[in-house]
């Protein structure tokens, strides 16, 4: 695998509490850090859930929710891409995903050509994607 995209959850983890992820998930991210390149991703769409998901009161952090959405945005290695119109359109035909932030995440790995870094059973359950779980 030459890229991965963090779901809002595995990046959280991976950014918080690593030993949330599992081992096979560690590795691989932890092989592409290596390298030094820009493979790892995390879609726009999981800086809008993590920022909705504060404000419901299910993700809590010991900053406000700007200032982790700005550190972990930077982390080295970590680029956050935007949503495109080929993004877009596929994520609309993903509707057995029927959450639209999943949709769009799982739409930037395809687009991407990237495996997906995630526990969602239902994204693992749908094969849409390539999984790292």
């Amino acid at each position: 695998m030459s890229s991965l995209v963090l779901d809002t959850n595995a990046w959280v983890w991976w950014s918080s509490r690593p030993e949330k992820l599992s081992r096979r998930q560690r590795s691989a991210i932890e092989r592409l850090r290596r390298r030094g390149t820009d493979a790892l991703m995390v879609s726009i769409m999981s800086c809008w859930e993590v920022a909705l998901l504060c404000q419901l009161g299910r993700f809590r952090f010991t900053v406000p929710v700007e200032r982790w959405l700005a550190e972990a945005s930077e982390v080295p290695g970590v680029e956050v891409v935007p949503l495109s119109l080929p993004i877009i359109v596929t994520a609309a035909r993903l509707t057995n995903l029927r959450d639209p932030a999943d949709m769009l995440i799982v739409a930037t790995a395809l687009d991407h050509g990237a495996a997906l870094v995630t526990s969602d059973a239902r994204i693992v359950e749908s094969g849409t994607v390539e999984v790292i779980g």
